[in-house]
């Protein structure tokens, strides 16, 4: 009769849960798995592991000895065997909510593993990515670009952490703002140290912030526990007050790495991690930088020449001029410049100096020396002619500052 099953029958699913752990591609990977109630480890997957149920996900990380890495992570739902009470009035479930004996997990995980980078830093030659026969691949420039990869990824997770509600719009605005130098260097001071090195994946973070959440939900770990490594996570990711910076980056001095910079921070922009506004700004901050060296570097040429200091212009000049010679760098064409102002002061010692791309097909851009201004074409004949006379070649041109 029913009235013989009144009260609380057993459990019959019981407190804890048997799931089979399997990765894919690869097979043999660590895992370790988390919940509100503990940690489990599998030395080798395929594997079947025992771990106690909760009312909180289930966290799976799992990597291979070669690198393969992947995470997953498994929603706790409520058992169809859950508690059943029998009682005079009708059928009833009593949920165990303290432990989480009536939650249950799928009974199989399968964990996908994603390759490692591949890192190729022979020194050999080929046609890979675009590069010629005999030019050696720019595993500098590769490099640059991975730590630049690696800044944009935190910035990126702690979007992502926004998102998921994980932490609070004036976290985000601190912990950015406070390491946005990473991003804007040469407009910024430089963010904390270490910004370059490989983060966790978005995922990771993601998991065991919320664990963190959901075990302190359950009372199986304190605020204060809760709170201290949730600030480590945080700090571990972008840090704030920041104790130690990076060093300031490298000075603009030419084009090429002017060029090199805005390329940066174009894919900066394309990947979300700086606004339009910001990026412009620190393009023009760049811009200033480079103008900046490049005057520095002629009133040194000058000086080394024994030559008066170019005096600031009211606004652009322009008039006629003469065409010298031609070099394959701005720094060269710089440096040739003062040189034939010292050899030839009583012609050049009073021109100014107006360098002329030009560019070249497949080859890197020349610059011609264009010096002037002069009152007018006749004196620019005038002058090429006194200059030939000492082997000098010389051509009248168009000057403009």
């Amino acid at each position: 009769m029913l009235s013989g099953l009144t009260g609380c029958a057993q459990v019959i699913s019981g407190d804890t849960q048997d799931i089979v752990v399997q990765t894919e591609p690869r097979v043999g990977a660590k895992c370790l798995l988390q919940n509100g109630r503990g940690t489990w480890s599998v030395l080798s997957t395929p594997a079947t592991v025992t771990l106690l149920r909760s009312t909180t996900d289930l966290s799976i990380h799992c990597q291979t000895d070669d690198g393969w890495a992947g995470g997953s992570a498994a929603r706790s739902h409520m058992s169809a065997l859950a508690y059943v009470d029998l009682t005079p009035v009708g059928l009833g479930t009593a949920v165990d909510s303290a432990s989480g004996a009536a939650y249950d997990y799928p009974d199989r995980i399968t964990v996908t593993l994603m390759a490692p980078p591949v890192v190729d830093d022979r020194p050999h030659f080929g046609t890979e990515g675009g590069r010629g026969i005999g030019q050696p691949i720019d595993t500098a420039a590769d490099m640059a670009r991975g730590a630049d990869d690696n800044v944009a990824t935190r910035f990126q997770t702690l979007r992502v952490l926004l998102d998921e509600g994980l932490i609070t719009r004036d976290e985000y605005n601190t912990r950015r703002g406070a390491n946005l130098g990473a991003l804007l260097r040469y407009s910024l001071t430089p963010p904390a140290r270490d910004l370059t090195r490989p983060a966790p994946p978005p995922s990771t973070l993601v998991l065991r912030l919320r664990y963190l959440a959901g075990a302190y939900a359950e009372h199986s770990i304190s605020a204060s526990e809760q709170a201290a490594e949730r600030s480590a996570i945080l700090d571990g990711l972008l840090p704030t007050p920041i104790l130690r910076r990076a060093d300031p980056p490298p000075p603009i001095i030419d084009e090429m790495q002017m060029a090199a910079e805005i390329g940066r921070i174009e894919r900066l922009k394309v990947a979300n991690v700086i606004t339009d506004a910001e990026a412009t700004k620190e393009k023009a901050k760049v811009k200033q930088l480079l103008d900046a060296s490049v005057a520095a570097a002629d009133a040194a040429a000058r000086a080394a020449a024994g030559l008066a200091a170019t005096p600031a212009a009211a606004g652009p000049v322009t008039g006629a001029g003469i065409a010298l010679s031609t070099h394959s760098s701005e720094a060269q064409a710089r440096r040739a410049w003062a040189g034939l102002q010292k050899a030839h002061p009583t012609e050049l010692g009073t021109l100014k100096l107006s360098l002329k791309k030009i560019p070249r097909p497949h080859r890197p851009t020349h610059y011609q020396i264009i010096a002037g201004p002069l009152p007018d074409n006749d004196a620019a004949v005038a002058l090429c002619k006194s200059l030939r006379r000492g082997d000098l070649p010389c051509d009248t041109a168009t000057y403009s500052e």
